[in-house]
């Protein structure tokens, strides 16, 4: 099964919101329960933010891909 770069797009668009959510989660719980600052929810919360600008990049260069190769084609019909 093959995966279009539009729909790579959007996996990592879902993921990157998916994980600044979580991100957002766990430091307002951290913060709550006053441990906000511990070692173990340092490392998690740059771990989550990580993966947030990874997935967030890979989908922006997957549109600006996508959109890339839609202009490359419509140039081609044209002429």
């Amino acid at each position: 099964m093959n995966i279009t770069s539009a729909a790579r797009a959007r996996l990592y668009a879902l993921t990157a919101v998916a994980c600044a959510i979580w991100l957002v989660q766990t430091c307002v719980e951290a913060n709550n329960a006053g441990d906000l600052f511990s070692w173990s929810n340092v490392i998690f919360s740059i771990c989550l933010i990580i993966v947030t600008g990874y997935c967030a990049v890979n989908a922006v260069l997957g549109w600006k891909t996508k959109e890339a190769t839609q202009a490359d084609n419509t140039d081609e019909h044209t002429t």
